[in-house]
């Protein structure tokens, strides 16, 4: 039986992604720059210099991507994992700085703060870095910067929204995050499969609600995922035909699990409900 093929959905993806935001940094003070999700951001000209030395005078250009939800870094591609691990995650962001379209880095010991919105608090968070490679971005833990620090009320600032405080040594991106923790015995794989459809271009995800992460599958067979997880995979391409396909499905890892692919049509605003939904 023929096979239903399908194409890369990068420019759903990018189309439909959170944009990325652009704050003008000058001598009128050092912050806070406000996400449009309530990020905040204290720098000041001091902190950056050029790529190879130097001091930057104002004004200086700042641009924030702020991820908070599963579909977000859904859509940007910006998976919870490091080195192969699950991570819990607080939130990603990604903050660099340009001056006359030149990206500027921190000064050697240099640190800028971050504060990052949460309504969990939960006291396991630290600072992970993105390291980024050719084909995705890694996450490497910082030593010694757990991050659970409810300032709302040192800082003045609303009450009703508590943050993780970050004092970040690099550019880039940022991920409030910790390892979660299980036994390398409970652990399995989940492989993607299908009698109906090529699943080359169908990009697949792994949402585990109860941890709040994030697995990319790369190929069709995940990295190790703990056995008894609650999990919600979800895959989506372009048909060939220009419609948007997909294929959802939820339950509880077992040892050697599978997940049997049949895409179906949908429309863009369809799938978009169904990733805000997650």
């Amino acid at each position: 039986m023929e096979q239903n093929d399908y194409d890369s959905p990068n420019e759903f993806m990018m189309n439909n992604r959170p944009e990325e935001q652009t704050f003008v940094l000058d001598t009128g003070g050092q912050g806070p720059i406000i996400g449009n999700q309530g990020t905040r951001l204290w720098m000041d000209s001091s902190i950056f210099m050029f790529p190879g030395g130097g001091d930057v005078s104002y004004p200086i250009i700042i641009k924030l991507v702020e991820l908070y939800t599963p579909k977000d870094m859904m859509l940007y591609a910006m998976p919870t994992v490091a080195q192969g691990n699950l991570l819990v995650t607080g939130g990603e962001l990604r903050v660099r700085a340009f001056k006359d379209d030149v990206e500027l880095v921190l000064k050697p010991n240099a640190v800028y703060r971050a504060l990052a919105p949460t309504t969990v608090n939960d006291p396991n968070m630290w600072m992970f870095l993105g390291q980024e490679g050719s084909d995705f971005v890694d996450w490497a833990e910082v030593q010694n910067t757990q991050i659970y620090d409810l300032v709302s009320d040192s800082l003045g600032l609303d009450s009703a929204t508590n943050f993780y405080n970050l004092f970040v040594p690099q550019m880039g991106w940022i991920n409030c995050d910790y390892f979660y923790g299980s036994d390398p015995d409970s652990l399995t794989t989940i492989t993607f499969t299908s009698e109906d459809d090529i699943l080359d271009n169908v990009m697949k995800f792994l949402y585990f609600d109860e941890i709040q992460s994030v697995m990319r599958v790369y190929e069709n067979t995940s990295a190790m995922v703990p056995i008894g997880a609650s999990v919600k995979s979800l895959c989506f391409a372009l048909g060939t035909s220009g419609g948007m396909y997909y294929h959802m499905e939820e339950f509880n890892v077992v040892a050697n699990d599978t997940v049997q692919v049949t895409m179906q049509e949908i429309s863009e605003a369809d799938l978009l409900l169904l990733m805000g939904g997650l």
